[in-house]
């Protein structure tokens, strides 16, 4: 079913193609573009009543994006993302008192897919992609708000077939845009992981060499019977600086260890208000909540008794970042609440502090400090850490 969509897709683009005039297709020339995003990030837990979080930790997260654009209209996307798939690694790891430096670093293909613009409203695309649901992983200000969203709320590793349409563009009302994707979990050979590879299922890991149907997780069926559906709408004339998204996902039970379908919500609100040419201030808000996370989950007690796990996810985040030229600094606040049937969790709560400067040739410096309420591993109970953030990043496109 997959692939019979990922065909029509193509033969739809190829049938396009042939339509174009000869004074369309002139001037055209096959290009490729792309831009990066790249930080190397440190993590020095100094204060924490989980012993396993003191020390340092540094790792590489971000992205390389290419488009390979073949003809007017037809393209072919790609992303390869770095980051540690260690459990916790990206966001500080356990260190235990000392220096980890690039611990279970990795890199994979986050993106490979084929896109065809008929017209400038309307975007269609197949292949490997992450689902349009929230966008805080994609924007979030701040040092670790960002990394933080992206364990938390993105839906990646996905394969199938989706779409963005952009139906009104009204300088009174705005501009609005619908997108809406089905897909399946990637688990063909486009889900290998590099440089560190495990197979399936080490409990220390988030991903391994290749996705299997053992790993179980919700969307790994099998089926194109999953999707997601995003309103995003900006560029309103009484608010120019005002943004919102809503977003829906549902996702089947995975064959290996579901019992429900994962249902996800989000929503987003920005604001950036511009009191003059040097300085402006952007306050944003997101709320993500899922149900049945993770498809809701066998699971057998100590006692041997089977059961599930019923639990509902919920995400917050709130903040504001100031921009005056080349400086910026952003306060941002994130909690993560897991309600529990069995084997309750406590709600983590993290606030940061950062302040950052360009500093030329597509270069920036970030300086932080995070105070977090999180989950004390061995005992179930909340600890207080106290942390230095820091972050060299490189922006660039070609």
């Amino acid at each position: 079913m997959i692939m019979t969509s990922l065909r029509n897709l193509a033969f739809g683009a190829i049938a396009s193609l042939g339509a174009l005039t000869t004074a369309q297709a002139q001037g055209f020339t096959p290009h490729v573009s792309g831009e990066a995003d790249l930080g190397l990030y440190s993590v020095s837990t100094y204060k924490s009543q989980d012993p396993a979080r003191r020390g340092t930790s540094l790792f590489l997260f971000g992205e390389v994006a290419t488009g390979f654009h073949i003809a007017p209209g037809l393209s072919l996307q790609t992303v390869v993302a770095f980051e540690p798939i260690g459990e916790g690694d990206a966001l500080g790891g356990f260190p235990m008192d000392g220096v980890i430096g690039f611990r279970r670093q990795s890199a994979f293909l986050e993106v490979f897919f084929a896109e065809w613009k008929p017209d400038e409203a309307l975007t269609l695309y197949g292949g490997r992609f992450v689902a349009p649901f929230s966008r805080g992983h994609h924007d979030f200000p701040g040092i670790l708000a960002r990394v933080r969203a992206h364990e938390v709320q993105m839906i990646g590793d996905v394969m199938g077939v989706g779409g963005a349409w952009n139906f009104l563009a009204d300088p009174r009302f705005g501009e609005h845009d619908i997108s809406a994707a089905a897909f399946t979990l990637d688990r063909s050979f486009l889900s290998s992981t590099w440089l560190t590879r495990r197979r399936c299922c080490d409990e220390r890991y988030e991903r391994y060499n290749r996705n299997t149907e053992q790993q179980g997780g919700p969307s790994n069926n099998g089926q194109m019977d999953n999707f997601a559906l995003s309103l995003d709408g900006d560029k309103f004339d009484f608010a120019p600086g005002l943004s919102y998204q809503l977003s829906l996902v549902s996702r089947a039970a995975g064959k290996e260890d579901g019992t429900a379908r994962d249902w996800g919500y989000s929503g987003a609100l920005r604001y950036e208000q511009r009191w003059s040419a040097a300085h402006r201030t952007l306050f944003f808000a997101e709320a993500v909540q899922f149900r049945n996370a993770e498809g809701r989950p066998q699971f057998e007690t100590d006692d041997g008794v089977e059961t599930t796990i019923a639990e509902r996810r919920n995400f917050s985040t709130l903040g504001a970042q100031h921009r005056i030229d080349d400086w910026r600094g952003a306060l941002v606040w994130q909690q993560y609440q897991r309600k529990r049937s069995v084997d309750s969790l406590p709600t983590e709560n993290y606030l940061e502090a950062s302040i950052g400067r360009d500093i030329g040739g597509g270069f920036g410096l970030d300086l932080g400090y995070q105070y977090a309420r999180q989950l004390i591993e061995d005992t179930n109970q909340l600890g207080t850490s106290h942390a230095v953030l820091a972050r060299l990043s490189w922006r660039g496109g070609f």
